[in-house]
């Protein structure tokens, strides 16, 4: 059976699609915006508030940095010093320790007694015009010029610490004894020739040996202990 084209039917027919023509794109319809009105916490205020650039408050801030910076600073500095100091010490002694080894006798004995010789040195005497008259220099030859032309009749060995100084340098000296008795020799003449108690000269004789016992009452002491424990 033949059917001619105009005889078909076309059930439920679509309506053919539009033609899009080149060069557009399918438009969206527009999506209606909402706006709602948000209330911020307490916590957002606050923090806004914090953010905010303040002077004052950033003056203060700088000011405490810089605080801290210094403070920083003059710590490491302090432990700088204290370090450098700890090792000057350290060489000291290190120093002290190689010249110890290398010392001779006579060394070591004008290391304990040359002290007490530059503190009596350094002696001065308000009643005798802020002087020291232990290191005059009074012999036989010049005692007439010094005006006191009877002074070798009364002292038969006469001592001075002009005469000790040069044997102190020159580490003369090779006993600890020999330098106590001629240190006390100065004091015993001068109070054996001004013999009135009340002499300026003998009341500075006596200060003078007063202030050598002290000195030499420690170092004679260890002596002392240290021969008493070989």
């Amino acid at each position: 059976m033949q059917y001619s084209i105009a005889s078909i039917k076309i059930l439920n027919p679509e309506p053919a699609p539009k033609a899009i023509k080149a060069g557009h794109q399918p438009v969206s319809p527009p999506t209606a915006t909402i706006k709602t009105n948000t209330v911020a916490k307490p916590e957002e205020v606050r923090e806004a508030k914090r953010k905010r650039v303040d002077p004052e408050h950033e003056r203060q801030q700088q000011i405490e940095e810089a605080k801290k910076r210094e403070k920083v600073l003059r710590e490491r500095l302090e432990r700088e010093e204290a370090e450098n100091k700890h090792q000057i010490e350290k060489e000291r002694e290190e120093q002290d320790r190689r010249d110890t080894a290398l010392e001779t006798p006579r060394d070591a004995l004008h290391r304990l007694y040359e002290p007490i010789f530059t503190a009596l040195w350094d002696m001065e005497f308000a009643a005798l015009g802020n002087i020291n008259p232990f290191r005059m220099v009074i012999d036989a030859s010049n005692c007439v010029d010094m005006g006191v032309p009877d002074y070798c009749k009364i002292v038969k060995k006469p001592m001075n610490l002009t005469f000790i100084q040069t044997k102190v340098n020159n580490k003369s000296y090779e006993s600890l004894q020999e330098f106590l008795e001629d240190v006390d020799l100065i004091a015993k003449n001068a109070m054996q020739y001004n013999y009135q108690t009340d002499n300026p000269y003998h009341i500075a004789a006596k200060g003078f040996r007063k202030k050598f016992r002290k000195l030499a009452k420690p170092l004679v002491q260890s002596l002392t202990k240290g021969m008493a424990t070989k």
